[in-house]
C-alpha cells in the first residue's frame, strides 16, 4: 500500500497557516457562528473561551519545542539582540507576584507568551518578503470573507444599534480593530503592489473597501500616514541616501519634525475632517482612570488584573465595563505602572532601531522600510488603542514578528561531497529575525 510522505516543511507551513488564521480571528469568527454566549462582556472577558485557550496553548507549545530543539535559548546573540523585548516580558511576569488577581494575571501572561512564541516562530522560519506577502494576503482574504458575509449575513457583518450603527466590522469582533489591521495589511503589501502583484493588489483592494465601509477615521489615517511615510523612505532608498548614515539620519529628523507638527495640530485636523476632538470619549475615559493610575503609579495592579480589582468597580459604575483603557500606554500603567511603561518604551525603541539599521545596511531595504513604517504606526496607534501588548490584537502578532531577532548558524551536512561545496545563501550566518531564508528544506519525510 503506497503512502504519501509528509515533509517537515509541509507541517511547518500548515502550522504557520493555522496560527495566522487563529490570531487574525478567522477561526474565532467561524466558531462563534455556532451560537451566542450567554455571558455578559465582563464575564466573557474574564472567563475566556475554550477554543481560544486550546489554540493558544498549541501556538505556545509547538514553537517552544521548536526553539528548544534548535537550541535558540542557548545562543547569547538571542538575548543580546532582544534584550529590551525580554526585559518587558520579565516585567510582565514579575507583575504576577503583586497582582490583585494572580491567577488571572498568570493566564493572561500565558496568552501573551503564546503570541510572542508564535511570532518568533514565524520570524525564525520565513523571510521578511514572504511574511509581508502572506500576512497581507491573509488579512485581505479575511476582509474578503467579511465582504461576502455583508451580502449573505449582514446582521453579522454590520453593527446594529448605538452610535456606530451600520458600520462594517466583517469577521472581526470590533470595527476599529478590523480597520486598523486592514490598514496594516495595505502597508505590508505596498512593496508587492509596486511590482503589480495581482494577489497583493486584490488583497489590498478588499482591505481598502472594508475600511471604507467601517467608516473608521483611524483606518483611513493609518493608510494615508503609512503610504506617505513609505513613499518618503522609498524615495530616500531610490536616491541611495540610506547608504549614507548621516544623510539618512538628517532625512529622518526632517520626517520626525513633520510628524511632530502634525501631532501638535491633531485637534485642528480632526475638526477639519469632522471627527470628535475628544477621540470618541477616550479623553473622558483616561480622565476617570487617572486616579487609579496615580494610586498604583510604580507597580500597577498586575498584568490584566485591574478590571477584576475592587478599584475597577468605581469606574464601571460610572462608565460601564470596557475591558481596557483604549490606550496601550494607559493600560500598561494600570498593569505594571511606570516600571512596565519604561520597559515598553525601550522595547518599542529597540524594534524601531532594528528596522532603521536594516534600512541603512540596505538589507531588503524596500521591505525594511515598510516594516519601519509599520512599527512607527504601532507606536502612534498605541496612544488611542490598546495594541501593544494586547495578546488579543492581530497587530501585536505583527509587531512580535518584526521585533524579534534571531541568529541562524551555518547548517552542517552529513554527505562528504556537500562539504566541498561553497555555502549558499541558506547556509550563511544571518542576523535579525524575518530576514533571509535560512532554514533549508528537509529531504526526509516524517
Amino acid at each position: 500500500m503506497s503512502s504519501l510522505p509528509v515533509r517537515y516543511n509541509t507541517l511547518r507551513d500548515l502550522f504557520a497557516l493555522f496560527g495566522v488564521l487563529f490570531y487574525m480571528q478567522v477561526i474565532a469568527f467561524f466558531t462563534s457562528l455556532g451560537g451566542a454566549s450567554s455571558l455578559d462582556d465582563a464575564q466573557r472577558d474574564l472567563e475566556g473561551n475554550l477554543v481560544n485557550q486550546v489554540c493558544g496553548l498549541i501556538t505556545l507549545l509547538v514553537p517552544l519545542f521548536f526553539f528548544i530543539r534548535h537550541k535558540v535559548f542557548l545562543s547569547k546573540a538571542f538575548y543580546r539582540q532582544n534584550a529590551f523585548f525580554l526585559l518587558f516580558v520579565l516585567c510582565v511576569a514579575a507583575s504576577i507576584s503583586w497582582s490583585h488577581d494572580p491567577m488571572l494575571s498568570l493566564k493572561r501572561f500565558v496568552a501573551l507568551m503564546s503570541v510572542v512564541f508564535f511570532g518568533g516562530y514565524i520570524a525564525y522560519n520565513y523571510s521578511l518578503e514572504k511574511i509581508s506577502f502572506v500576512l497581507g494576503c491573509t488579512i485581505g482574504a479575511a476582509a474578503f470573507i467579511g465582504l461576502l458575509c455583508a451580502l449573505i449575513l449582514p446582521d453579522i457583518a454590520f453593527i446594529s444599534g448605538g452610535i456606530r450603527d451600520g458600520a462594517f466590522k466583517g469577521i472581526f469582533p470590533e470595527k476599529n480593530a478590523g480597520a486598523r489591521i486592514n490598514a496594516i495589511a495595505i502597508v505590508l503589501l505596498l512593496p508587492m503592489i509596486r511590482r503589480r502583484n495581482p494577489w497583493a493588489m486584490f488583497s489590498a483592494l478588499c482591505s481598502l473597501v472594508a475600511i471604507g465601509l467601517a467608516q473608521s477615521a483611524t483606518g483611513l489615517a493609518l493608510i494615508c500616514a503609512g503610504a506617505a511615510s513609505y513613499w518618503y523612505f522609498l524615495t530616500m532608498i531610490r536616491l541611495r541616501i540610506n547608504r549614507s548614515l548621516l544623510a539618512f539620519f538628517a532625512a529622518t529628523v526632517l520626517y520626525g519634525l513633520i510628524c511632530a507638527f502634525l501631532y501638535g495640530n491633531y485637534t485642528l485636523l480632526l475638526e477639519l475632517v469632522g471627527r470628535d476632538p475628544t477621540l470618541t470619549d477616550r479623553m473622558q475615559i483616561w480622565e476617570l482612570l487617572s486616579p487609579f493610575i496615580d494610586a498604583q503609579s510604580v507597580r500597577g495592579y498586575g498584568f490584566g488584573a485591574f478590571w477584576s480589582s475592587p478599584d475597577a468597580d468605581a469606574f464601571i459604575v460610572r462608565w460601564g465595563y470596557i475591558g481596557n483603557a483604549h490606550s496601550g500606554y494607559m493600560e500598561t500603567l494600570l498593569n505594571g505602572g511606570m516600571v512596565q511603561l519604561t520597559a515598553l518604551g525601550l522595547m518599542l525603541g529597540e524594534a524601531l532601531i532594528k528596522q532603521y539599521r536594516a534600512v541603512t545596511a540596505d538589507q531588503s531595504a524596500q521591505y525594511r522600510a515598510s516594516a519601519l513604517v509599520i512599527i512607527g504606526l504601532f507606536i502612534i496607534t498605541n496612544y488611542v488603542a490598546y495594541v501593544i501588548p494586547n495578546y488579543r490584537s492581530a497587530e501585536f502578532l505583527v509587531f512580535c514578528i518584526l521585533a524579534l531577532s534571531f541568529r541562524h548558524h551555518q547548517v552542517k551536512f552529513g554527505v562528504a561531497s556537500r562539504r566541498a561545496q561553497p555555502p549558499t545563501t541558506a547556509q550563511r550566518t544571518v542576523f535579525s529575525g524575518a530576514t533571509a531564508r535560512v532554514v533549508p528544506k528537509e529531504k526526509n519525510p516524517c
